[in-house]
């Protein structure tokens, strides 16, 4: 993470400003030497006239002596002012290459004069090629723009800051792809003029971890949802079960158009059941019971439901299914949900032709691939890269739920789904899964196929029983 409020910057500066006292030091001591010298010439002669002629021999030994003392001072003091010079420049060498932080210093004119070897690494360039190169050649295109602006209104009046509080900061890689950055924006006063140091370190994975935290909470507060949801349901699901099961138990004299309804209605109900406690399941993250089936079964099962609108001829389907597929081990009713959700997306959509196709996935012979197509008026790329989000909808009466558990319900099943859509050509939904190793140990972990998982089973309710 950059450092804010220039914490790096007293560290450099200050052994820039140490640099620069030591190298004053030297001039300055020479200076009061020279300047005492030629008082002592001036006067010299003066005292020397003073003494008696045998004593000059002594005042020459004694001004030597002096003057081997000044020097040697003189010497040493020049030595530790080096010594201190050249440890300031390691240490301050060594906190730039040490950093783990790209560090890029820029001069007034946008141009840089530094990166260090972090910042190599982080952006691909090396040192020589960004050298004497404009601080654009960092920055993705779209910003070019307005980070001339920025540059100079910054150093009309610097001061060190986080950059871009509050908005999308990217930088670009010699490679042209982008990453998210926080950087920090430091001043440091040479002779040559103002230089700003910029403290650049790569955000994305902390991104990551943040959506994912947030997608966490989402998925949580869904949980606490779909727990009311599914107890909410359940006794009036319970109490139609009931009443249905009594008038088809009872002796009165039914048609048979009305048994078959009854018959639909009982379907339904437990169909509605399992559906709540899939959803439930999904929530809470933990995956219902799983038996070998063919996604061409699942295929006829959700074309059941949603076959009787085709009628009149105001929507046709078309299908074309691989019989050959190898099975996938899955829960049945989940991914009926996830066909049926596609179909009716479709539907809404204004689709008037639907296309469901299964096969083989390219390059892959361990997975499957069954895919939706329509001829709707297509989704905007805008909304593409939204249609997976909890609550984003488009539909005035939608509730964005359906496109987000469909997808949680298929990566459950270790598979993927994806998008494709062109404007006024409709879109095409498809999903890959992982298929059944057929060898003769994984068959045997199988449950049998002619016996499936029962369904939650509905509570019987009393003919007195209140809707809730």
């Amino acid at each position: 993470m950059a450092r804010n409020d220039g914490s790096n910057n007293p560290a450099e500066s200050g052994a820039l400003n140490h640099l620069s006292i030591d190298r004053g030091r030297p001039i300055r001591i020479a200076l009061y030497y020279a300047v005492g010298a030629l008082i002592w010439i001036a006067i010299s002669g003066r005292v020397l006239s003073l003494m008696p002629a045998h004593s000059y021999a002594l005042n020459l030994s004694v001004n030597t002596l002096l003057l081997y003392l000044v020097v040697s001072h003189y010497t040493k003091t020049i030595r530790i002012s080096v010594a201190a010079q050249e440890e300031a420049l390691l240490r301050a060498r060594g906190y730039f290459e040490s950093a783990v932080e790209g560090i890029v210093s820029v001069d007034s004119a946008g141009m840089i004069c530094q990166l260090n070897p972090h910042g190599q690494e982080l952006f691909g360039y090396d040192e020589e090629e960004l050298v004497g190169q404009p601080i654009e050649v960092l920055v993705p295109q779209r910003f070019h723009y307005r980070h001339g602006a920025h540059r100079d209104g910054f150093f009309k009046a610097p001061k060190s800051r986080m950059m871009g509080r509050g908005m999308e900061v990217a930088a670009r890689r010699k490679d042209g792809s982008e990453f998210s950055a926080e950087i920090s924006l430091n001043v440091v006063h040479t002779r040559s003029g103002k230089l700003i140091i910029a403290f650049v370190a790569d955000i994305s994975e902390r991104l990551v971890m943040e959506r994912e935290a947030r997608r966490n909470e989402t998925v949580d507060a869904l949980a606490a949802v779909a727990a009311g949801v599914a107890h909410e349901l359940n006794n009036p699901l319970a109490v139609m079960a009931a009443r249905i099961e009594l008038m088809l138990l009872s002796d009165q004299d039914l048609s048979a158009q009305m048994r078959d309804d009854l018959l639909v209605l009982q379907k339904n109900i437990e169909r509605a059941s399992r559906i709540s406690h899939s959803m439930l399941s999904i929530a809470r993250q933990r995956p219902g019971v799983r038996y070998a089936m063919d996604m061409n079964v699942a295929v006829e099962e959700a074309m059941l439901i949603v076959g009787p609108e085709a009628r009149g001829g105001m929507l046709r389907y078309e299908t074309n299914l691989d019989r050959s597929l190898p099975e996938v081990m899955a829960e049945p009713t989940g991914l009926e949900q996830v066909l049926i959700n596609l179909i009716l997306n479709a539907r809404d959509a204004g689709a008037r032709l639907i296309r469901i196709e299964t096969a083989r996935a390219p390059g892959s012979a361990a997975h499957l691939q069954l895919s939706i197509s329509d001829d709707g008026p297509g989704i905007k790329s805008d909304v593409i890269a939204k249609l997976f989000r909890p609550f984003f909808t488009t539909k005035p009466k939608g509730t964005g739920l359906g496109l987000w558990l469909s997808q949680r319900i298929v990566q459950d099943h270790g598979g993927s789904i994806k998008v494709e859509s062109v404007a006024g050509k409709g879109a095409t939904f498809t999903i890959t899964l992982p298929t059944i190793d057929e060898s003769a140990a994984a068959r045997a972990a199988l449950p049998a196929r002619d016996e499936p998982p029962a369904p939650p089973q509905i509570p019987a309710a009393r003919s007195n029983q209140s809707g809730r």
